[in-house]
């Protein structure tokens, strides 16, 4: 199957989708952290610091909650999830088709 410009042109606005839903979460993100009183600083000294089983629990749970989250916007944006693995059409090299 070749690959045409109608696809690349999906991909390239799919792209620029994401780099702009990209750029909102970071500035959403930018806001809860000064809202929380918090500088990017404060954020990676925290990284540096040892964990609560707490902390390590409800960290487990923004995961799970971001995955699925995702999953549901993949499945909205009908992209596929996993990469397929067969080339449909593709024969030998070398053989002819009729």
């Amino acid at each position: 199957m070749a690959f045409t410009e109608k696809e690349l042109r999906e991909q390239e606005q799919a792209l620029e989708a994401a780099k702009e839903e990209f750029s909102r979460l970071n500035a959403q993100f930018d806001g809860m952290v000064k809202d929380a009183g918090h500088s990017h600083a404060d954020l990676r000294a925290s990284l540096e610091e040892k964990r609560s089983p707490e902390l390590d629990k409800l960290l487990e749970q923004a995961r799970e909650e971001a995955t699925r989250a995702g999953q549901a916007r993949a499945a909205q944006t009908g992209a596929p999830l996993e990469p397929q693995t067969r080339n449909a059409g593709r024969g030998r090299p070398g053989a002819v088709r009729i």
